[in-house]
């Protein structure tokens, strides 16, 4: 350390430090009223902080990609839904299987190509790409907030999008049921007692468009059978298992909802919570309308095996079309268009979800619409 004498009876105290990258002697300095050894104590000691804190801060940009996802996930994890969580740490374990992405590098000398190489390297399908850069884009960001690093590498990560052909856009009908096949499916629920309760589960999600979710985790109390309303105020998280479900707030603000219930719906609603009543003594307005044998929400893969089982009962009826819980949402936003309900008015019954499904269902239904209206027109003989 060294003393340089400034005017007005000022003391610069300088000291000097090695970069730890560059190997470059920097300076520190600060500036007292007095030389005594009092100060001189004071000013070595806050020069030696000041290093300090210096050097700290630069050698977290040192960080390996693995202590950096640990570090950001450490922090996000407390932030987000459980479901969100169970995806998220599929993925985080994913990457140390691959072995395309070297999580051992220093995140300093990681740039968009690195990660560039590591998308490219993925089989999977264009969403799960997404959702892979997704997670390495909020670890970069965390980073970046945090000084560890200048600039994102990920913003400049591109994910290829597969080009597309006719068979894409035909394959928009396989998103949704028409009319005719949801009615199919619903004889070969009802046409069995031991099938009916998830027959109903069916019928309400073809007429809601609620998410399976969402109708699982619905309590008596959300029906307003006078008003003619349901309110969408949550969906179940079953990450530690039925038994252990809890009912959390939704995936977004807008699915946040309340909707109007047709006079069907409450039919299926009445009868499905006198059932539970008449078999569970202590059944009341806490408790969940869509249970099973258990008494306990029915369970996701329960519903989409009964559904393809029913589907198998159907024989040369069967429909050739992948069957899952969230097909009946969009079969209900194909029924919507059909009636010409405003794409707005059917966003945020639905909750304002996937918009670009939305959009592309909404499109085919209106455009095969149009052409309806040609035939018609045929028909007429002139």
């Amino acid at each position: 350390m060294w003393i340089e004498e400034l005017a007005k009876g000022k003391y610069k105290y300088i000291e000097r430090y090695k970069d730890p990258y560059t190997e470059e002697l920097k300076k520190v300095s600060i500036t007292l009223t007095s030389k005594s050894n009092v100060a001189k104590k004071q000013a070595q000691k806050e020069l030696n902080e000041k290093i300090d804190r210096i050097l700290t801060a630069e050698k977290k940009s040192d960080h390996t990609l693995q202590e950096l996802l640990d570090e950001w996930w450490d922090f996000h994890s407390q932030t987000v839904r459980s479901n969100t969580i169970r995806n998220y740490t599929n993925i985080m374990k994913s990457f140390k299987k691959n072995d395309n992405l070297n999580l051992k590098a220093k995140i300093r000398n990681t740039d968009s190509q690195f990660f560039q190489k590591f998308i490219n390297s993925l089989t999977f399908s264009h969403v799960q790409k997404s959702k892979y850069k997704s997670v390495l884009n909020m670890a970069f960001d965390y980073a970046v907030n945090m000084q560890y690093v200048k600039d994102n590498p990920m913003k400049k990560v591109i994910i290829p999008k597969p080009p597309k052909t006719l068979e894409t856009f035909s394959r928009v009908q396989d998103l949704y049921l028409e009319k005719e096949e949801v009615n199919r499916l619903l004889t070969a629920y009802y046409s069995s007692h031991q099938s009916k309760r998830m027959g109903n589960l069916v019928e309400f999600m073809y007429l809601t468009g609620v998410r399976i979710g969402e109708a699982i985790s619905l309590q008596v109390k959300n029906y307003r059978k006078e008003e003619k309303l349901l309110d969408i105020h949550g969906t179940l998280d079953y990450s530690k298992g039925y038994k252990n479900a809890t009912k959390e707030l939704p995936k977004t603000d807008a699915s946040y909802r309340t909707i109007g219930i047709s006079n069907r719906v409450i039919e299926i609603l009445d009868e499905v919570i006198l059932e539970n009543k008449l078999k569970y003594d202590h059944y009341d307005n806490d408790s969940y309308i869509f249970i099973g044998k258990t008494g306990l929400p029915i369970q996701v893969n329960t519903f989409n095996a009964a559904l393809d089982y029913n589907n198998e009962k159907l024989g040369d009826k069967k429909i050739n079309k992948k069957l899952h819980s969230h097909i009946f949402r969009h079969s209900h936003i194909s029924l919507l268009s059909e009636l010409n309900i405003p794409i707005k008015a059917i966003m945020q019954r639905v909750g304002h979800d996937d918009e670009k499904t939305t959009l592309k269902i909404y499109t085919h239904v209106t455009e095969k619409q149009k052409t309806d209206i040609v035939e018609k027109l045929n028909n007429l003989g002139f």
